[in-house]
């Protein structure tokens, strides 16, 4: 149910993202995303309404969306690169995954990648990454991992599971927010 709450989450803010870049204009035949995409890269003009200009770029099979706020990138045909920022250090992503998306905002991330490994595999990976943490909830089951608490300056909610995409056993979700 969390696995659906979060793609849901990030399926609502690339509608919100998306529906602010949207144009009145009917679209000609024959154009193309690279056209399009690079149409929506020209800087907005500053308005008194304030608007902020959002950049978005197509690169290596994977779609960005950035303003000051924030970024996110998602998977269309290659992993998407982890945020500039990311405490891969301490939060690291499964080796061998492929990230699907990235979102930061402000400092918060959230990180939806998928494993070709088994699920208890990744969820031992994870068990011991998370060693040290102050656990405030964590659900253990024989294919999945949900977990809540604090590490290393960061509240972070992690989910480890099944997956049902094709090609891939595991799914990992993982959302940090800087503890103030």
């Amino acid at each position: 149910m969390k696995k659906i709450f979060i793609c849901f989450i990030v399926s609502a803010l690339m509608s919100l993202v998306f529906t602010g870049c949207s144009s009145d204009k009917p679209k000609q035949a024959g154009q193309d995303m690279k056209s399009a995409t690079s149409q929506a890269q020209k800087p907005a003009e500053s308005q008194e309404s304030g608007q902020t200009s959002i950049s978005v770029k197509t690169k290596d099979g994977s779609l960005s969306v950035e303003n000051g706020d924030g970024s996110l990138s998602v998977a269309t045909d290659k992993s998407v690169e982890l945020p500039k920022g990311y405490p891969s250090d301490k939060f690291p992503i499964y080796e061998g995954s492929f990230i699907y998306s990235a979102i930061e905002l402000e400092g918060s991330y959230t990180i939806s990648a998928f494993s070709k490994d088994e699920v208890k595999k990744v969820i031992a990976f994870y068990e011991k990454v998370l060693e040290g943490a102050q656990v405030n909830m964590d659900t253990k089951t024989d294919e999945s991992l949900t977990s809540m608490g604090t590490k290393s300056g960061y509240a972070y909610t992690m989910d480890v599971g099944k997956s049902t995409e094709k090609g891939y056993q595991t799914i990992i979700t993982i959302s940090l927010q800087p503890v103030k």
